[in-house]
């Protein structure tokens, strides 16, 4: 076999090894985002729901001022009772007394649905909270391994690179630059094998004067369809 197509052959697979690197790298910053944006999602929602109940508070503040000055008007609105002389103007004070004890069963029925949805929201809390401490914990568990893992992924890289620029250094710059440009627009495979007189690339047929070339390896041979560099087997 040609000497340089052995030389492509190991700077592929050198290549593929270090993608296969990369792409656990890429998996493992994948797994460490989804924690981080996962709590900051539960911390959202905790932070969401501890406003609602701070800003019904002060609802709940309103609704109990206005409805102690309605217990005020009631109570002196009774008080007058004894003073009126006709009767228009005592059913008059009479109907603002009901109007007044309605408005107050109003705010007290919505004072009601308040208090009830902020112990839904207090539950809804703590739920969240325990959730984010159990992931937190999970996540802090897992951390150390994570930046295990992508430190020896990093050397593991740092070596590859140095055995992929020795191999470049053998190389024609003409045969290497061809092979960069091939790998770059072919998904990482700049050089495939000959499968039963088949480009192992694009898989169409090759022409025999084409296998022919290959075999006698004297010089590369590219697919004439797909263009990766072709090897067979001795």
């Amino acid at each position: 076999m040609n000497e340089k197509l052995n030389v492509l052959i190991e700077l592929q697979n050198i290549d593929i090894k270090k993608d296969e690197i990369s792409n656990r790298i890429t998996q493992i910053n994948g797994e460490i985002n989804l924690f981080q944006e996962t709590l900051r999602k539960k911390q959202e929602e905790i932070e969401g729901a501890k406003n609602d109940i701070a800003n019904d508070s002060v609802v709940k503040k309103e609704k109990d001022l206005e409805i102690a000055s309605i217990d005020e008007k009631i109570r002196k609105h009774n008080m007058e009772l004894n003073g009126i002389k006709t009767n228009d103007a005592y059913r008059a004070l009479v109907n603002e007394i009901e109007n007044g004890k309605k408005a107050k069963l109003i705010m007290e029925d919505e004072l009601l649905i308040i208090m009830e949805r902020d112990d839904k929201l207090s539950r809804n809390i703590k739920n969240l909270q325990n959730e984010y401490v159990k992931l937190e914990n999970e996540f802090n568990d897992k951390k150390a391994l994570f930046q295990n893992d992508l430190k020896k992924c990093d050397e593991e890289i740092a070596k590859f690179d140095e055995e992929r620029k020795l191999k470049l250094e053998v190389l024609p710059r003409n045969i290497a630059d061809k092979y960069e440009n091939v790998r770059r627009n072919k998904h990482g495979v700049a050089v495939v094998l000959i499968d039963n007189n088949t480009c192992g690339g694009c898989h169409r047929n090759l022409p025999i004067h084409v296998i022919d070339e290959v075999q006698k390896g004297k010089e590369l041979v590219v697919c004439n369809n797909c263009l990766r560099i072709l090897y067979k087997k001795p």
